[in-house]
């Protein structure tokens, strides 16, 4: 029972971490805003956006490729987005073999094997789904997560706390 509450509240943290990156504003910027600045059918190749939050770097994505099939759709591959953390170990990690977004709906869909990665978890899984616009995703098909020493995180470590 406890697993699946786990699994729910790390992919919660995952997916609050990447609103990070992917929220735009009402006037339509963010992700859509740059993909509409993208040529139609053109295969833009080694592509890396940077995301600024105050001043200071808030997330990196990086792509192999990455191509606006039509006025709604971007399609990328080997896509990775770091999401920077207060400290390194806090700092989150994305990766995806292959993704869709669609950006009249703010939706990252992707339909193969796919990882979020934190100092003091990883979760994986078949397909994963994210609505930028309500900060909500899921995984499904074969999600494994495991979960490190959560100290590197909250500077707690399993010696520190009181035994019962």
């Amino acid at each position: 029972m406890l697993r699946p509450c786990l699994g729910m509240g790390l992919l919660a943290i995952a997916a609050a971490a990447l609103s990070q990156t992917a929220t735009e504003s009402e006037d339509g910027g963010g992700m859509s805003a740059f993909g509409k600045m993208i040529p139609l059918g053109f295969v833009n190749e080694d592509v890396t956006v940077p995301s600024f939050s105050d001043g200071k770097a808030s997330s990196l994505l990086t792509a192999k490729t990455l191509t606006r099939l039509d006025d709604t759709l971007l399609k990328a591959e080997n896509v990775v987005v770091e999401i920077y953390g207060k400290t390194p170990a806090e700092t989150l990690r994305v990766e995806l073999k292959s993704a869709n977004y669609h950006m009249d709906e703010k939706i990252l869909r992707s339909g193969e094997r796919s990882r979020v990665a934190r100092a003091d978890f990883e979760m994986e899984g078949d397909s994963m789904i994210f609505d930028t616009t309500q900060s909500v995703g899921s995984m499904k098909g074969r999600v494994r997560t495991l979960i490190f020493d959560s100290g590197s995180v909250s500077g707690k470590s399993e010696g520190s706390q009181p035994s019962n």
